[in-house]
Order: C-alpha cells, then sequence, then structure tokens
C-alpha cells in the first residue's frame, strides 16, 4: 500500500488545530469500532488496545457500535467531545466510498475529522465456483464478454471494499458481471460454494481458509506482493494489470477540533504499539500490511481514495438498493 503524496491543499489546518491538550489523558480512551464484534477492525483494535494504553498511561477501551454499514458508528464519533478521549477506526467503506455513494453518511469526513495515524491493510482475493471454468483473470474476463450479464458476483453489501474491488475491474475492462449483495460477507461466501452464485471478492483473512483447503478458487489477489498465505496465487500486476492493487486498509480519526497534543501524543503511541515485538508478530498472523506514519500522510492516503472510488462509482453508477 503505497501512500501517496498530499496532491492538493487541503486544509490541514482544520483538520489538526493548533490548540494544546491539557493533560491528556485524562481518563481512558475508547475506540468506536462501528461493526460487529469478530470482525478485522474489532480483531486488530483490541490487539492494539493494551499496548497503547500502556503508552499513555490510561485504559484503552474498544466499544462496537455497529450499523448502517459502519456509518452509524462513525458518526457517533463525529460528534464527540473532541478532547482526544474518543476516537473511530475507518475503513474504504466509512472513509473512502460512503463520501461519494451516500448523500448524507451521516458526517463530512473532511469537516468533522481529524486523522490520527495509518494502521495498514489486507488484500483481497478473487475466488470462483470450482465449476466456474476459468483459472486467472484473462479467462474470467473472456468469459464474461462471451456470456454478457449472465455471471454473478457476490459481496458482503453495497460499498465495501470487495464488491468496489469487482467494480473496479469492470471498470477497467468494460465487463458486466451481475453483482448480488449479501447482509454479510459469510452468506456470500456459503453461496458462492454452493455455486448460487458464480464469484466473489473477499478480505483474504475471511477467505483464505476456504481456498486452501479447495472449496473455492482462489484466481487472483489484489496486494502489491502475492500473500504468504496463498502464495499459488498470482497478483492482479502480474496478469497484466498494472496498478491495480487494492488493499483494503485501516486507520484511526478523532473529531475535529482535537487539540494537536492529544493527536501527537496518540500517533505516536499506535506507532509504538505496531513496533512492539509483543503486538506485531500477532498483526501480521492477522494478515495485516502494517502502516504507519504521520497523521498529514493518513491524510493524503485518504483524499487520493476519496478520489479514486469516487471515479468509479460514477463511471460505473453505482447506487444504493
Amino acid at each position: 500500500m503505497t501512500i501517496r503524496k498530499l496532491a492538493v491543499a487541503w486544509g490541514l489546518c482544520a483538520w489538526l488545530p493548533l490548540a494544546h491538550a491539557q493533560n491528556f489523558p485524562e481518563r481512558p480512551v475508547r475506540i468506536v469500532v462501528p461493526y460487529v464484534p469478530g470482525g478485522s477492525t474489532d480483531l486488530l483494535s483490541r490487539l492494539l488496545a493494551e499496548s497503547v494504553g500502556e503508552s499513555i498511561g490510561q485504559t484503552v477501551i474498544v466499544e462496537n457500535r455497529p450499523g448502517a454499514g459502519g456509518m452509524l458508528g462513525t458518526a457517533l464519533v463525529a460528534k464527540a467531545p473532541p478532547d482526544g478521549h474518543t476516537i473511530v477506526i475507518c475503513t474504504i467503506g466509512t472513509c473512502a466510498v460512503n463520501p461519494t455513494l451516500f448523500k448524507n453518511p451521516g458526517y463530512d469526513l473532511f469537516k468533522d475529522f481529524a486523522p490520527v495515524v495509518f494502521l495498514g491493510g489486507v488484500m483481497n482475493v478473487f475466488v470462483v465456483n470450482n465449476s466456474v471454468p476459468v483459472k486467472n483473470i484473462k479467462e474470467l474476463i473472456a468469459l464474461a464478454r462471451a456470456q454478457p450479464g449472465k455471471l454473478t458476483f457476490g459481496s458482503g453489501g453495497i460499498g465495501n471494499s470487495p464488491h468496489m474491488t469487482l467494480e473496479l475491474l469492470m471498470y477497467r475492462t468494460k465487463i458486466n458481471i451481475n453483482h448480488i449483495p449479501y447482509k454479510g460477507s459469510g452468506a456470500a461466501i456459503i453461496d458462492t460454494v454452493g455455486g448460487q452464485v458464480d464469484m466473489m471478492v473477499e478480505n483474504e483473512p475471511s477467505i483464505q481458509p476456504y481456498v486452501k483447503s479447495g472449496r473455492l478458487r482462489g484466481i487472483a489477489v489484489t496486494g502489491a506482493k502475492r500473500s504468504p498465505g496463498l502464495p499459488a496465487v498470482p497478483t492482479m500486476v502480474e496478469q497484466g494489470f498494472s496498478d491495480f492493487v487494492v488493499e483494503p486498509w485501516f486507520g484511526y480519526m478523532a473529531p475535529v477540533k482535537t487539540p494537536r497534543a492529544a493527536i501527537d501524543k496518540l500517533n505516536a503511541a499506535f506507532n509504538a504499539a505496531m513496533k512492539n515485538p509483543k503486538v506485531r508478530p500477532r498483526l501480521e498472523e492477522a494478515n495485516l500490511i502494517i502502516g504507519g506514519g504521520t497523521p498529514e500522510q493518513f491524510a493524503s492516503l485518504m483524499r487520493s481514495e476519496v478520489d479514486r472510488w469516487a471515479q468509479v462509482i460514477k463511471a460505473n453508477n453505482v447506487k444504493v438498493e
């Protein structure tokens, strides 16, 4: 995952106030995970919480506030006191796709939040049901062109990174595959294995066991490099699609006007946690491509990702049903 340089002036002064926090933190810090327990955002936040707490001298609590594809919990933090004691984990969905896909997601990404730190990302995997006669992306494209509108792909919902990854492929190749959104990736995986849908794209941590066991056929990964967990599955770049790197990412944001001193303290604590020899191996076991860096670098990444996915959403006329 490459953090791009900031290409346009983005009003970082509004995002990162210069006011100083007094005695931060004065009480436990709350990480809001706007999804149900057990997912990647929940797991990663809990892996980091103890180490971050040790760095800042306060307990770090992980609180799940799911709903509306992550928008409910994210909007909640937008309205929290801007003192550094409440932050939210964000994803491609909440912090790159939703600002374009939804007219009113309940928050304004650029006005309501201050970036804290880029956590890192995972990669997606293109998989097909074993009855689908393709072994790579080029064969999938050829089949889709030979049978326009007949192939189906499932996803865990509209606007998430697996869905948008397939939309990106269709945008780049001008093919048409019918999207069937489910209420969660688990049901989509079951139906792909069972043949009710032909294919899907899914985060590697969730789909890897199905590929390893042979229940689904992996035909491409979207990382910059092959996955150590699926070494036989080639990248999109290897298959002739330059710059087709999608590594669903995670990061933390605080309410806008949070004092810069609090932002800096949290940023340092998360960066240290990601380097902690007790924590880092567990992050790697969770298939995280570990990030880090400054708030400004995370701001740049979010801006470029919003622009990237807005282009796909508009070109493919992606709508919320």
